[in-house]
């Protein structure tokens, strides 16, 4: 029976990209970033998706809006599957699901004023015309939304500073009402004095809209903040998803103990006596994973069948998922306690 509360569902989602080489331009390989990826979000929360550099998060998020062609895999959103749908009607379901991305100097046009580049997804969607009263007033509402003077709305890119253009990149999105945001690490860009501002601006817009968000960020901190859960991701695979408290206080796999171990303590002192999980070592290629486990070659307490067989990705705990062989069906880890809870103090 549906969850008639869920508003996404990512069921073994795939996304790979030809390596092409040689004279004649054949396929090569395959570069495997998004590898088998199931999660699901419900209506109004905020799921982290956290990770390393070339992890594959943000190609989940493009391939999510299908901004990249899903190898494989459903992407279910509010009952329906994306991959399936005619273009007519995908069009028309993704006026509910909008991106903020990055780089807000490079995503927004600097030949276009801010109110062509807010008002366009309203022009686009044929929602407004261009030029129109209604146009006009629309784009000072979203302006007002994100902290800025509409007065501004005539200005260019250039004339703004990185944490104002990432507000205007927020306007653009919210202009057509959607109920889904993918926000593809948009404060790594800015300033840490901005950053707490646009968390901030974001949290409110979603009590005041009801929005649903996937962040993607590689602040652990942030995304704790933001987030009500927490997706851990390496080399293309989900390691382990669960609520951010829990996450913190009982993190199960290696992988994401080793993440949370490389967050600076704000104690001197207490930073001084707490344990380590460091990892050694650089990410395997995606476009030739290791066998087995992918954190395996990594990983200081693997055994003979993290080698060779792939661990599933199960309910460990009720809405706690993980995929490690070290955890057994009762919900704790089987890693020795003196080998390091990150979080835990000597």
């Amino acid at each position: 029976m549906a969850d008639n509360n869920l508003i996404l569902e990512i069921r073994d989602l795939r996304k790979y990209f030809p390596i092409v080489g040689g004279l004649l331009g054949r396929q090569v390989g395959l570069v495997r970033a998004v590898d088998g990826v199931s999660f699901s979000i419900r209506r109004g929360e905020t799921l982290g998706l956290v990770g390393e550099s070339g992890c594959g998060k943000s190609t989940t998020g493009r391939a999510i809006l299908l901004l990249h062609q899903p190898t494989s895999g459903e992407v279910v959103f509010e009952g329906q599957d994306l991959t399936l749908l005619p273009t007519e009607e995908l069009r028309k379901l993704r006026v509910k699901m909008q991106m903020i991305f990055q780089d807000p100097y490079a995503s927004l046009n600097p030949r276009h004023s801010v109110q062509k580049i807010v008002g366009e997804p309203l022009m686009i969607n044929g929602l407004m015309k261009p030029g129109s009263p209604e146009l006009r007033a629309r784009v000072a509402e979203m302006l007002q939304l994100v902290g800025l003077d509409p007065f501004y709305m005539r200005r260019f890119p250039h004339e703004f500073s990185g944490g104002q253009r990432q507000r205007i990149g927020i306007a653009r999105a919210l202009s057509i009402n959607p109920s889904f945001i993918i926000c593809d690490e948009p404060i790594s860009a800015l300033d840490v004095s901005i950053q707490a501002q646009v968390v901030n601006l974001l949290q409110d817009l979603q009590d005041q809209l009801g929005l649903t968000y996937l962040f993607i960020a590689h602040d652990l901190s942030m995304v704790k903040h933001i987030s009500h859960r927490i997706a851990v991701m390496y080399l293309g695979k989900i390691m382990e998803l669960t609520d951010r408290n829990e996450l913190f206080n009982n993190p199960l796999h290696p992988y994401t103990q080793s993440l949370i171990s490389a967050v600076p303590f704000p104690d001197p002192k207490l930073e001084r006596k707490r344990r380590r999980f460091i990892l050694k070592g650089d990410p395997p290629s995606p476009a030739n994973p290791p066998r087995g486990c992918v954190f395996h070659t990594r990983c200081p307490l693997a055994v003979e069948e993290c080698y060779t067989i792939e661990p599933e990705f199960h309910e460990i705990q009720p809405d706690h998922y993980i995929a490690c062989h070290l955890a057994d069906e009762k919900g704790s880890s089987k890693i020795p306690e003196k080998t390091v809870l990150a979080a835990e103090l000597a």
